[in-house]
């Protein structure tokens, strides 16, 4: 009993709470993530906005058709975690530089026939706009090719079966004819051409009828201004050369086609002597052409007897010195 009441127990407790865990490490550890995830989230942003507009449309379609139950994105394009791919741009972005000359060199200068292709479209827009959809412009080599064609929908160029050129096709005809009157002599071709339906009897069939239409076309455009000595050649193709030849009874195939010829870029005449050089662009390390050599004074014809006597005088002398 004695050990027992002298036996002591000892309760030890433990304080929860206070403000000690404010002053723990565990938020600095959290912070410094956070910061990181900003930093890297700023980072992609830059990288995004630095890449052309093509590459962040493919960007943008990758991630729009990305599953985490395949691969994710579309074949060919680079996956949006290895941007390490992605080209980056030289140059800033809000940095441009203005450009004198495209990559592969000096700007090329355009074409007599791209010009005209230009100021024909123009005079379209200016004058028929209502028919520009009836009017092809294009260019080939150094041709100009308009092609004014029928259209179901819209309006039609001729009578049916006839050459008679209706208000529609007159008005069209003299919005391109300025254009067409710079042609040089023989430069224009004027050409007809149907549909494949054909007539019934064999008197009067697509041929006499192309023809007939491409006359018509050439007497409006010499009303508009054309020379007469500008058209070289006026023809009439039938349905041989349809305009679509998916479907040659398209009404599209009944058209008037026109064909100018541009002048090509001059090149000197072979034995012309060059042009001189404007004043101030002179090539100093040309080398200096010798001055002419001045012709031989005529010698009177006393003058020349009494030298030739002179000259079979000393000949005579060397003669008789050398015989024995």
């Amino acid at each position: 009993m004695a050990d027992k009441e002298h036996k002591k127990i000892i309760i030890k407790k433990v304080k929860k709470g206070g403000h000690g865990g404010a002053h723990g490490g565990s938020w600095k550890v959290a912070y410094a993530d956070f910061v990181t995830a900003m930093m890297a989230f700023f980072l992609v942003m830059w990288l995004v906005n630095s890449l052309p507009k093509e590459k962040r449309e493919e960007i943008a379609q990758y991630f729009q058709s990305f599953s985490l139950l395949d691969t994710g994105g579309k074949p060919g394009l680079i996956p949006a975690t290895d941007l390490s791919q992605i080209a980056q741009p030289q140059n800033p972005p809000s940095i441009v530089e203005p450009l004198s000359e495209t990559p592969s060199g000096p700007a090329k200068e355009k074409s007599e026939a791209e010009k005209a292709a230009e100021a024909v479209k123009e005079a379209i827009e200016a004058k028929v706009p209502d028919l520009k959809d009836q009017i092809i412009v294009k260019t080939e080599a150094d041709r100009l090719i308009v092609e004014v064609v029928e259209d179901a929908k819209g309006k039609p160029l001729f009578a049916l079966g006839r050459s008679d050129l209706t208000p529609d096709a007159r008005r069209a005809l003299a919005a391109v004819a300025p254009q067409f009157a710079k042609a040089g002599k023989g430069r224009l071709t004027v050409e007809g051409h149907t549909d494949a339906y054909s007539y019934a009897g064999e008197r009067f069939t697509n041929w006499e009828l192309s023809t007939e239409r491409a006359a018509a076309a050439r007497r409006e455009l010499e009303k508009a201004g054309v020379a007469q000595d500008a058209v070289g050649q006026v023809a009439g193709f039938a349905a041989t050369r349809p305009f679509v030849p998916e479907n040659p009874f398209d009404p599209k195939n009944r058209r008037i086609r026109l064909v100018m010829e541009t002048p090509k870029p001059q090149e000197p005449a072979q034995g012309k002597p060059a042009p001189a050089p404007p004043k101030g662009k002179e090539n100093i390390f040309a080398k200096p052409q010798e001055p002419p050599a001045p012709p031989p004074s005529p010698i009177p014809q006393e003058k020349r007897e009494l030298l030739d006597r002179q000259i079979e005088r000393l000949y005579d002398e060397t003669i008789k010195g050398k015989q024995p």
